[in-house]
Parts: structure tokens; sequence; C-alpha cells
């Protein structure tokens, strides 16, 4: 820890950036905070900190230069095309995003300016969360439901006909002879999805070590929580069959949503454990 921060002291515009991050994200959770969303603006934070941290790990272990010419030059452009956004009529949501782009854009414009290229890459995914993603949280959660619900709703019913089950299905609700089954928000594993992307970005910090690895894994959060939704919605549904109406009572539900949980961690994980073996055979490959 003493080298880190002494390798800090090396690169003094990298605790700048932090430090202008961490006040985004603070700023960006007391409306969470406010409106009673405490998991939402915890989880959100959490993430904050660790994209920092990395952000951060990436500035002390670089060789530390000044920004070219051409950097510089494209910093200008950066702060150019950021006071543009700023100007830009805003209204409701998405229309006030161009406000939150430019923010973004304003610190990579600085980053770029005094840091390069290079520290700049590492300060998008951050700057991005602090300052678009966090502050139109609830936003960008809604917009997300419809599509996880019709989705999970599709591939149940596709699951549920494979198994002989009689099912109809229309739109976000599923019609079977005695049932109808609506997903709803709550349903869509969406209240899940904050949670599950801090996980699953822990999950592929330590299983992969090259970028383009992690990338791909973490492409594939959205479609491991529709199939995990999608098996609790089937599970549900065969479990009625057995168990009658008690499955669709609070404790049976809430218990149901914690295994689509698991189901989807579980699907992801073996996801990334074929990306890791692909991974090694691919370095192999290189080697041979």
């Amino acid at each position: 820890m003493k080298i880190y921060f002494n390798r800090l002291k090396k690169h003094p515009f990298g605790g700048v950036y932090a430090v202008l991050l961490g006040i985004a994200a603070v700023w960006a959770a007391l409306p969470m905070f406010r409106g009673g969303m405490y998991d939402a603006a915890l989880v959100d934070l959490a993430m904050a900190g660790i994209l920092i941290y990395l952000m951060l790990k990436s500035v002390v272990y670089s060789f530390r230069k000044k920004s070219s010419l051409p950097e510089k030059c494209a910093s200008w452009g950066l702060l150019v095309a950021a006071n543009v956004l700023a100007l830009l009529p805003t209204h409701e949501f998405p229309g006030n995003l161009s406000t939150a782009f430019a923010y973004s854009l304003l610190l990579c414009a600085v980053v770029l300016y005094f840091s390069g290229s290079r520290i700049t890459s590492v300060c998008i995914m951050p700057a991005l969360w602090c300052f678009v993603f966090m502050p139109y949280h609830e936003e960008f959660m809604l917009l997300l439901s419809f599509p996880l619900r019709l989705s999970a709703t599709m591939l149940s019913a596709g699951i549920l006909k494979l198994c002989g089950v009689d099912v109809v299905f229309s739109g976000t609700s599923l019609t079977l002879p005695g049932l109808d089954i609506a997903i709803t928000d709550a349903c869509s594993g969406i209240n899940q999805l904050d949670a599950f992307i801090l996980i699953a970005f822990i999950i592929v910090q330590i299983l992969h070590k090259t970028t383009w690895w992690k990338v791909l894994h973490f492409a594939f959060i959205i479609p491991a929580l529709i199939a995990g939704n999608s098996l609790r919605i089937v599970l549900t549904v065969l479990l009625y069959k057995v168990a009658g109406e008690t499955v669709l009572q609070d404790t049976w539900h809430i218990t149901l949503g914690y295994v689509q949980i698991i189901l989807a961690l579980l699907i992801f994980l073996c996801i990334g454990k074929i990306f890791k073996i692909d991974s090694k055979k691919t370095a192999e490959d290189k080697d041979a």
C-alpha cells in the first residue's frame, strides 16, 4: 500500500481525477438515498469505487509522460463537443442526457490534455458510470425492464412447450389452463440488475486478464439474467402443477426470486469458464 501511494505521488493528477469522480458519484447517489433507494445507491457507489480504484491502479502503474500535440488538439476537440452538448436544449429523459455526457466529455478532455490517451481510456468507464448512469439510474432501469420481461416471457414459453405444457404468450403474459401469469417490472430481474452488474464485474476481473475477454464475458450479463428469469418462470409453472397456488404466494415468490439470481450467476460463471478455457488455448497457440 505504501508503494502504491508513493507511485501515486508521481501522478498527482490521478488523485485529482479520482476525487472529481468520487464527488460526482456521491452527488448522484444523494437523490437515490433521499428517495429511499438505499440498496441501489450503495451498490452504485460500490461499483463507482471499484471503477475508480481500477483507474487509479492503471494510472500509478503506467509510465508518466506528457501529452503529445495531437492528444492536446484532441482534448480541445472534446472540450468543444462538451460545450455543444451542454448548450443543447434539455427536456425529459433521455433529452437531458446531453448534459450528463457533456460532463463526461469535459473530464475526459482534461485527462487527455494533462495525462494522454492511455490514461483517458481507463477514465471513460468510471466517467460514464458516475456522470451518466448513476444520475439517471431509475430511467435506465425502466428502459431495460420491458425488453428483459419480453425476452424472458418468450424464452420461458418456448421451454414450457418443449416440456409438453400447453402455453400461449402475449407480450409479457403467459396463459396456461387455469392460470394466467403476468411478468411485471418486479419480476423482470431489474431490481437485482445493479447487484448483478457489481458481482459480474468482480467475477470478470478475477477470471480474465486481457481486456478483450473481460469485455466479451461482461456482455453476457443481460442474456444470463434473461435465462435465469426464464428458468424461474418455468420452475414456477411446474411447481404450480404439483403444489397449486401455494407457489404464487409471497414466500415462494421471494424464494424463487433468489433462485433466479443464483441461476443467472451460475450461467454467467459457466460462460466465464468457457471463455477462460478458450483464452488459455489462444495463449498456448501464440506461444507455440
